[in-house]
């Protein structure tokens, strides 16, 4: 039996494994099948957009592979509770019983004794031995009592392992539902993802088509001898597509990365009009105990998007301060880098790099 649960758990430890193998060396090949496609998606054409479709695949199979995985550790982690919730065996049957045999042989202890010296000085041989038979009942009576002591004691123990035990698989089930949840949350995400990833693919696709492609289509009433340098297609602005830039951006509650003063929290806004960017940025960071400073800081900034994937603006603060901030796009669809820095203004911060999730 103990075998079987050991070969049990090593098979169900062997698939994880296999399923997270799956997922890894899917993420793998997805980040390095073109790990130039953005660096010459600014040339455009069609050989970039048919990249671009591979890509795609490859994020999707990434994505789905990552979901297997998911789906299977939750299904894993509904079974754990499932067991964990399941009620302990009642020891309460016992111990009723240990003290119905407790009374049981209090009551017939006392009935033996009272009889014992009801006879105790008849001369009568035959009520001598009735005695005697009493008395051997007696001692059984008190081996019984000593017997039924130690199964209360046994009980009792049972009891209180039962209670100890029952309240560490209630709190390990309150923690594994919270994992399940976050499951659920991390499956959700994936999906998002995954879907995010292959759109921008997809754009990245349709703009490297655009910028290759050139304008042929004859205006009404413009003879097509006239059209002997027929204008291009609109380039794109960005080698990355604006969404990368515009939008709603945070600084995440736990794990955020940043270099400089520790911020507490960030909220930037980016808009687009026309290929012209216009934001805020509004922020608060920790100051070290003791610091007078100002841990608040919010300037705007505007300028028009540039043909490079960093993008550089002006930035004017609340308090009258000039500077640049930078957008670079991080690894992640969903990641964008901000980069600033201001005039030196006393108690003020000046300076600060962090990433960011689109909210």
């Amino acid at each position: 039996m103990r075998r079987a649960i050991l070969f049990g758990i090593l098979t169900a430890l062997c698939l994880a494994q296999r399923s997270r193998d799956a997922y890894r060396a899917a993420y793998s090949t997805w980040r390095q099948t073109d790990q130039k496609l953005e660096m010459d998606a600014a040339q455009g054409g069609a050989p970039v957009a048919q990249r671009a479709d591979r890509m795609a695949a490859e994020a999707a199979q990434s994505a789905a592979a990552r979901k297997a995985f998911l789906d299977g550790t939750f299904s894993d982690e509904a079974e754990q509770i499932a067991w964990l919730e399941t009620p302990l065996l009642n020891s309460d049957s016992t111990a009723t019983d240990t003290k119905s045999d407790s009374q049981f042989i209090a009551t017939e202890s006392t009935t033996v004794n009272r009889t014992i010296d009801t006879f105790s000085n008849d001369p009568d041989k035959g009520i001598q031995q009735l005695r005697q038979a009493l008395a051997r009942e007696k001692i059984a009576l008190d081996g019984l009592r000593l017997a039924v002591a130690a199964r209360k004691k046994s009980a009792d123990t049972v009891t209180a392992s039962t209670a100890v035990i029952a309240q560490a698989r209630s709190k390990s089930a309150e923690q594994s539902r919270a994992m399940l949840e976050g499951l659920k949350d991390a499956i959700a995400d994936n999906t998002r993802e995954g879907e995010a990833w292959v759109e921008y693919y997809r754009k990245l696709g349709e703009g490297a088509q655009g910028t290759a492609t050139p304008i042929t289509v004859v205006p009404p009433g413009v003879p097509p001898a006239t059209l002997t340098n027929p204008a291009p297609a609109p380039r794109t602005v960005t080698p990355v597509p604006l969404a990368r830039y515009v939008g709603e951006w945070t600084f995440p509650a736990t794990n955020g990365l940043f270099h400089g003063p520790q911020p507490e929290s960030i909220e930037v806004v980016v808009n687009e009009d026309n290929g012209h960017a216009t934001g805020t940025l509004s922020a608060r960071f920790k100051l070290p105990p003791g610091s007078t400073g100002d841990p608040t800081l919010r300037f705007d900034f505007s300028g028009d998007f540039q043909p490079t994937r960093n993008q550089s603006f002006d930035l004017l603060t609340s308090d009258g301060a000039k500077g640049t901030v930078e957008l670079i796009p991080a690894s992640a669809f969903n990641l964008l880098e901000v980069n600033f820095r201001t005039e030196l203004k006393e108690g003020k911060i000046r300076q600060s790099d962090v990433v960011l999730v689109k909210k």
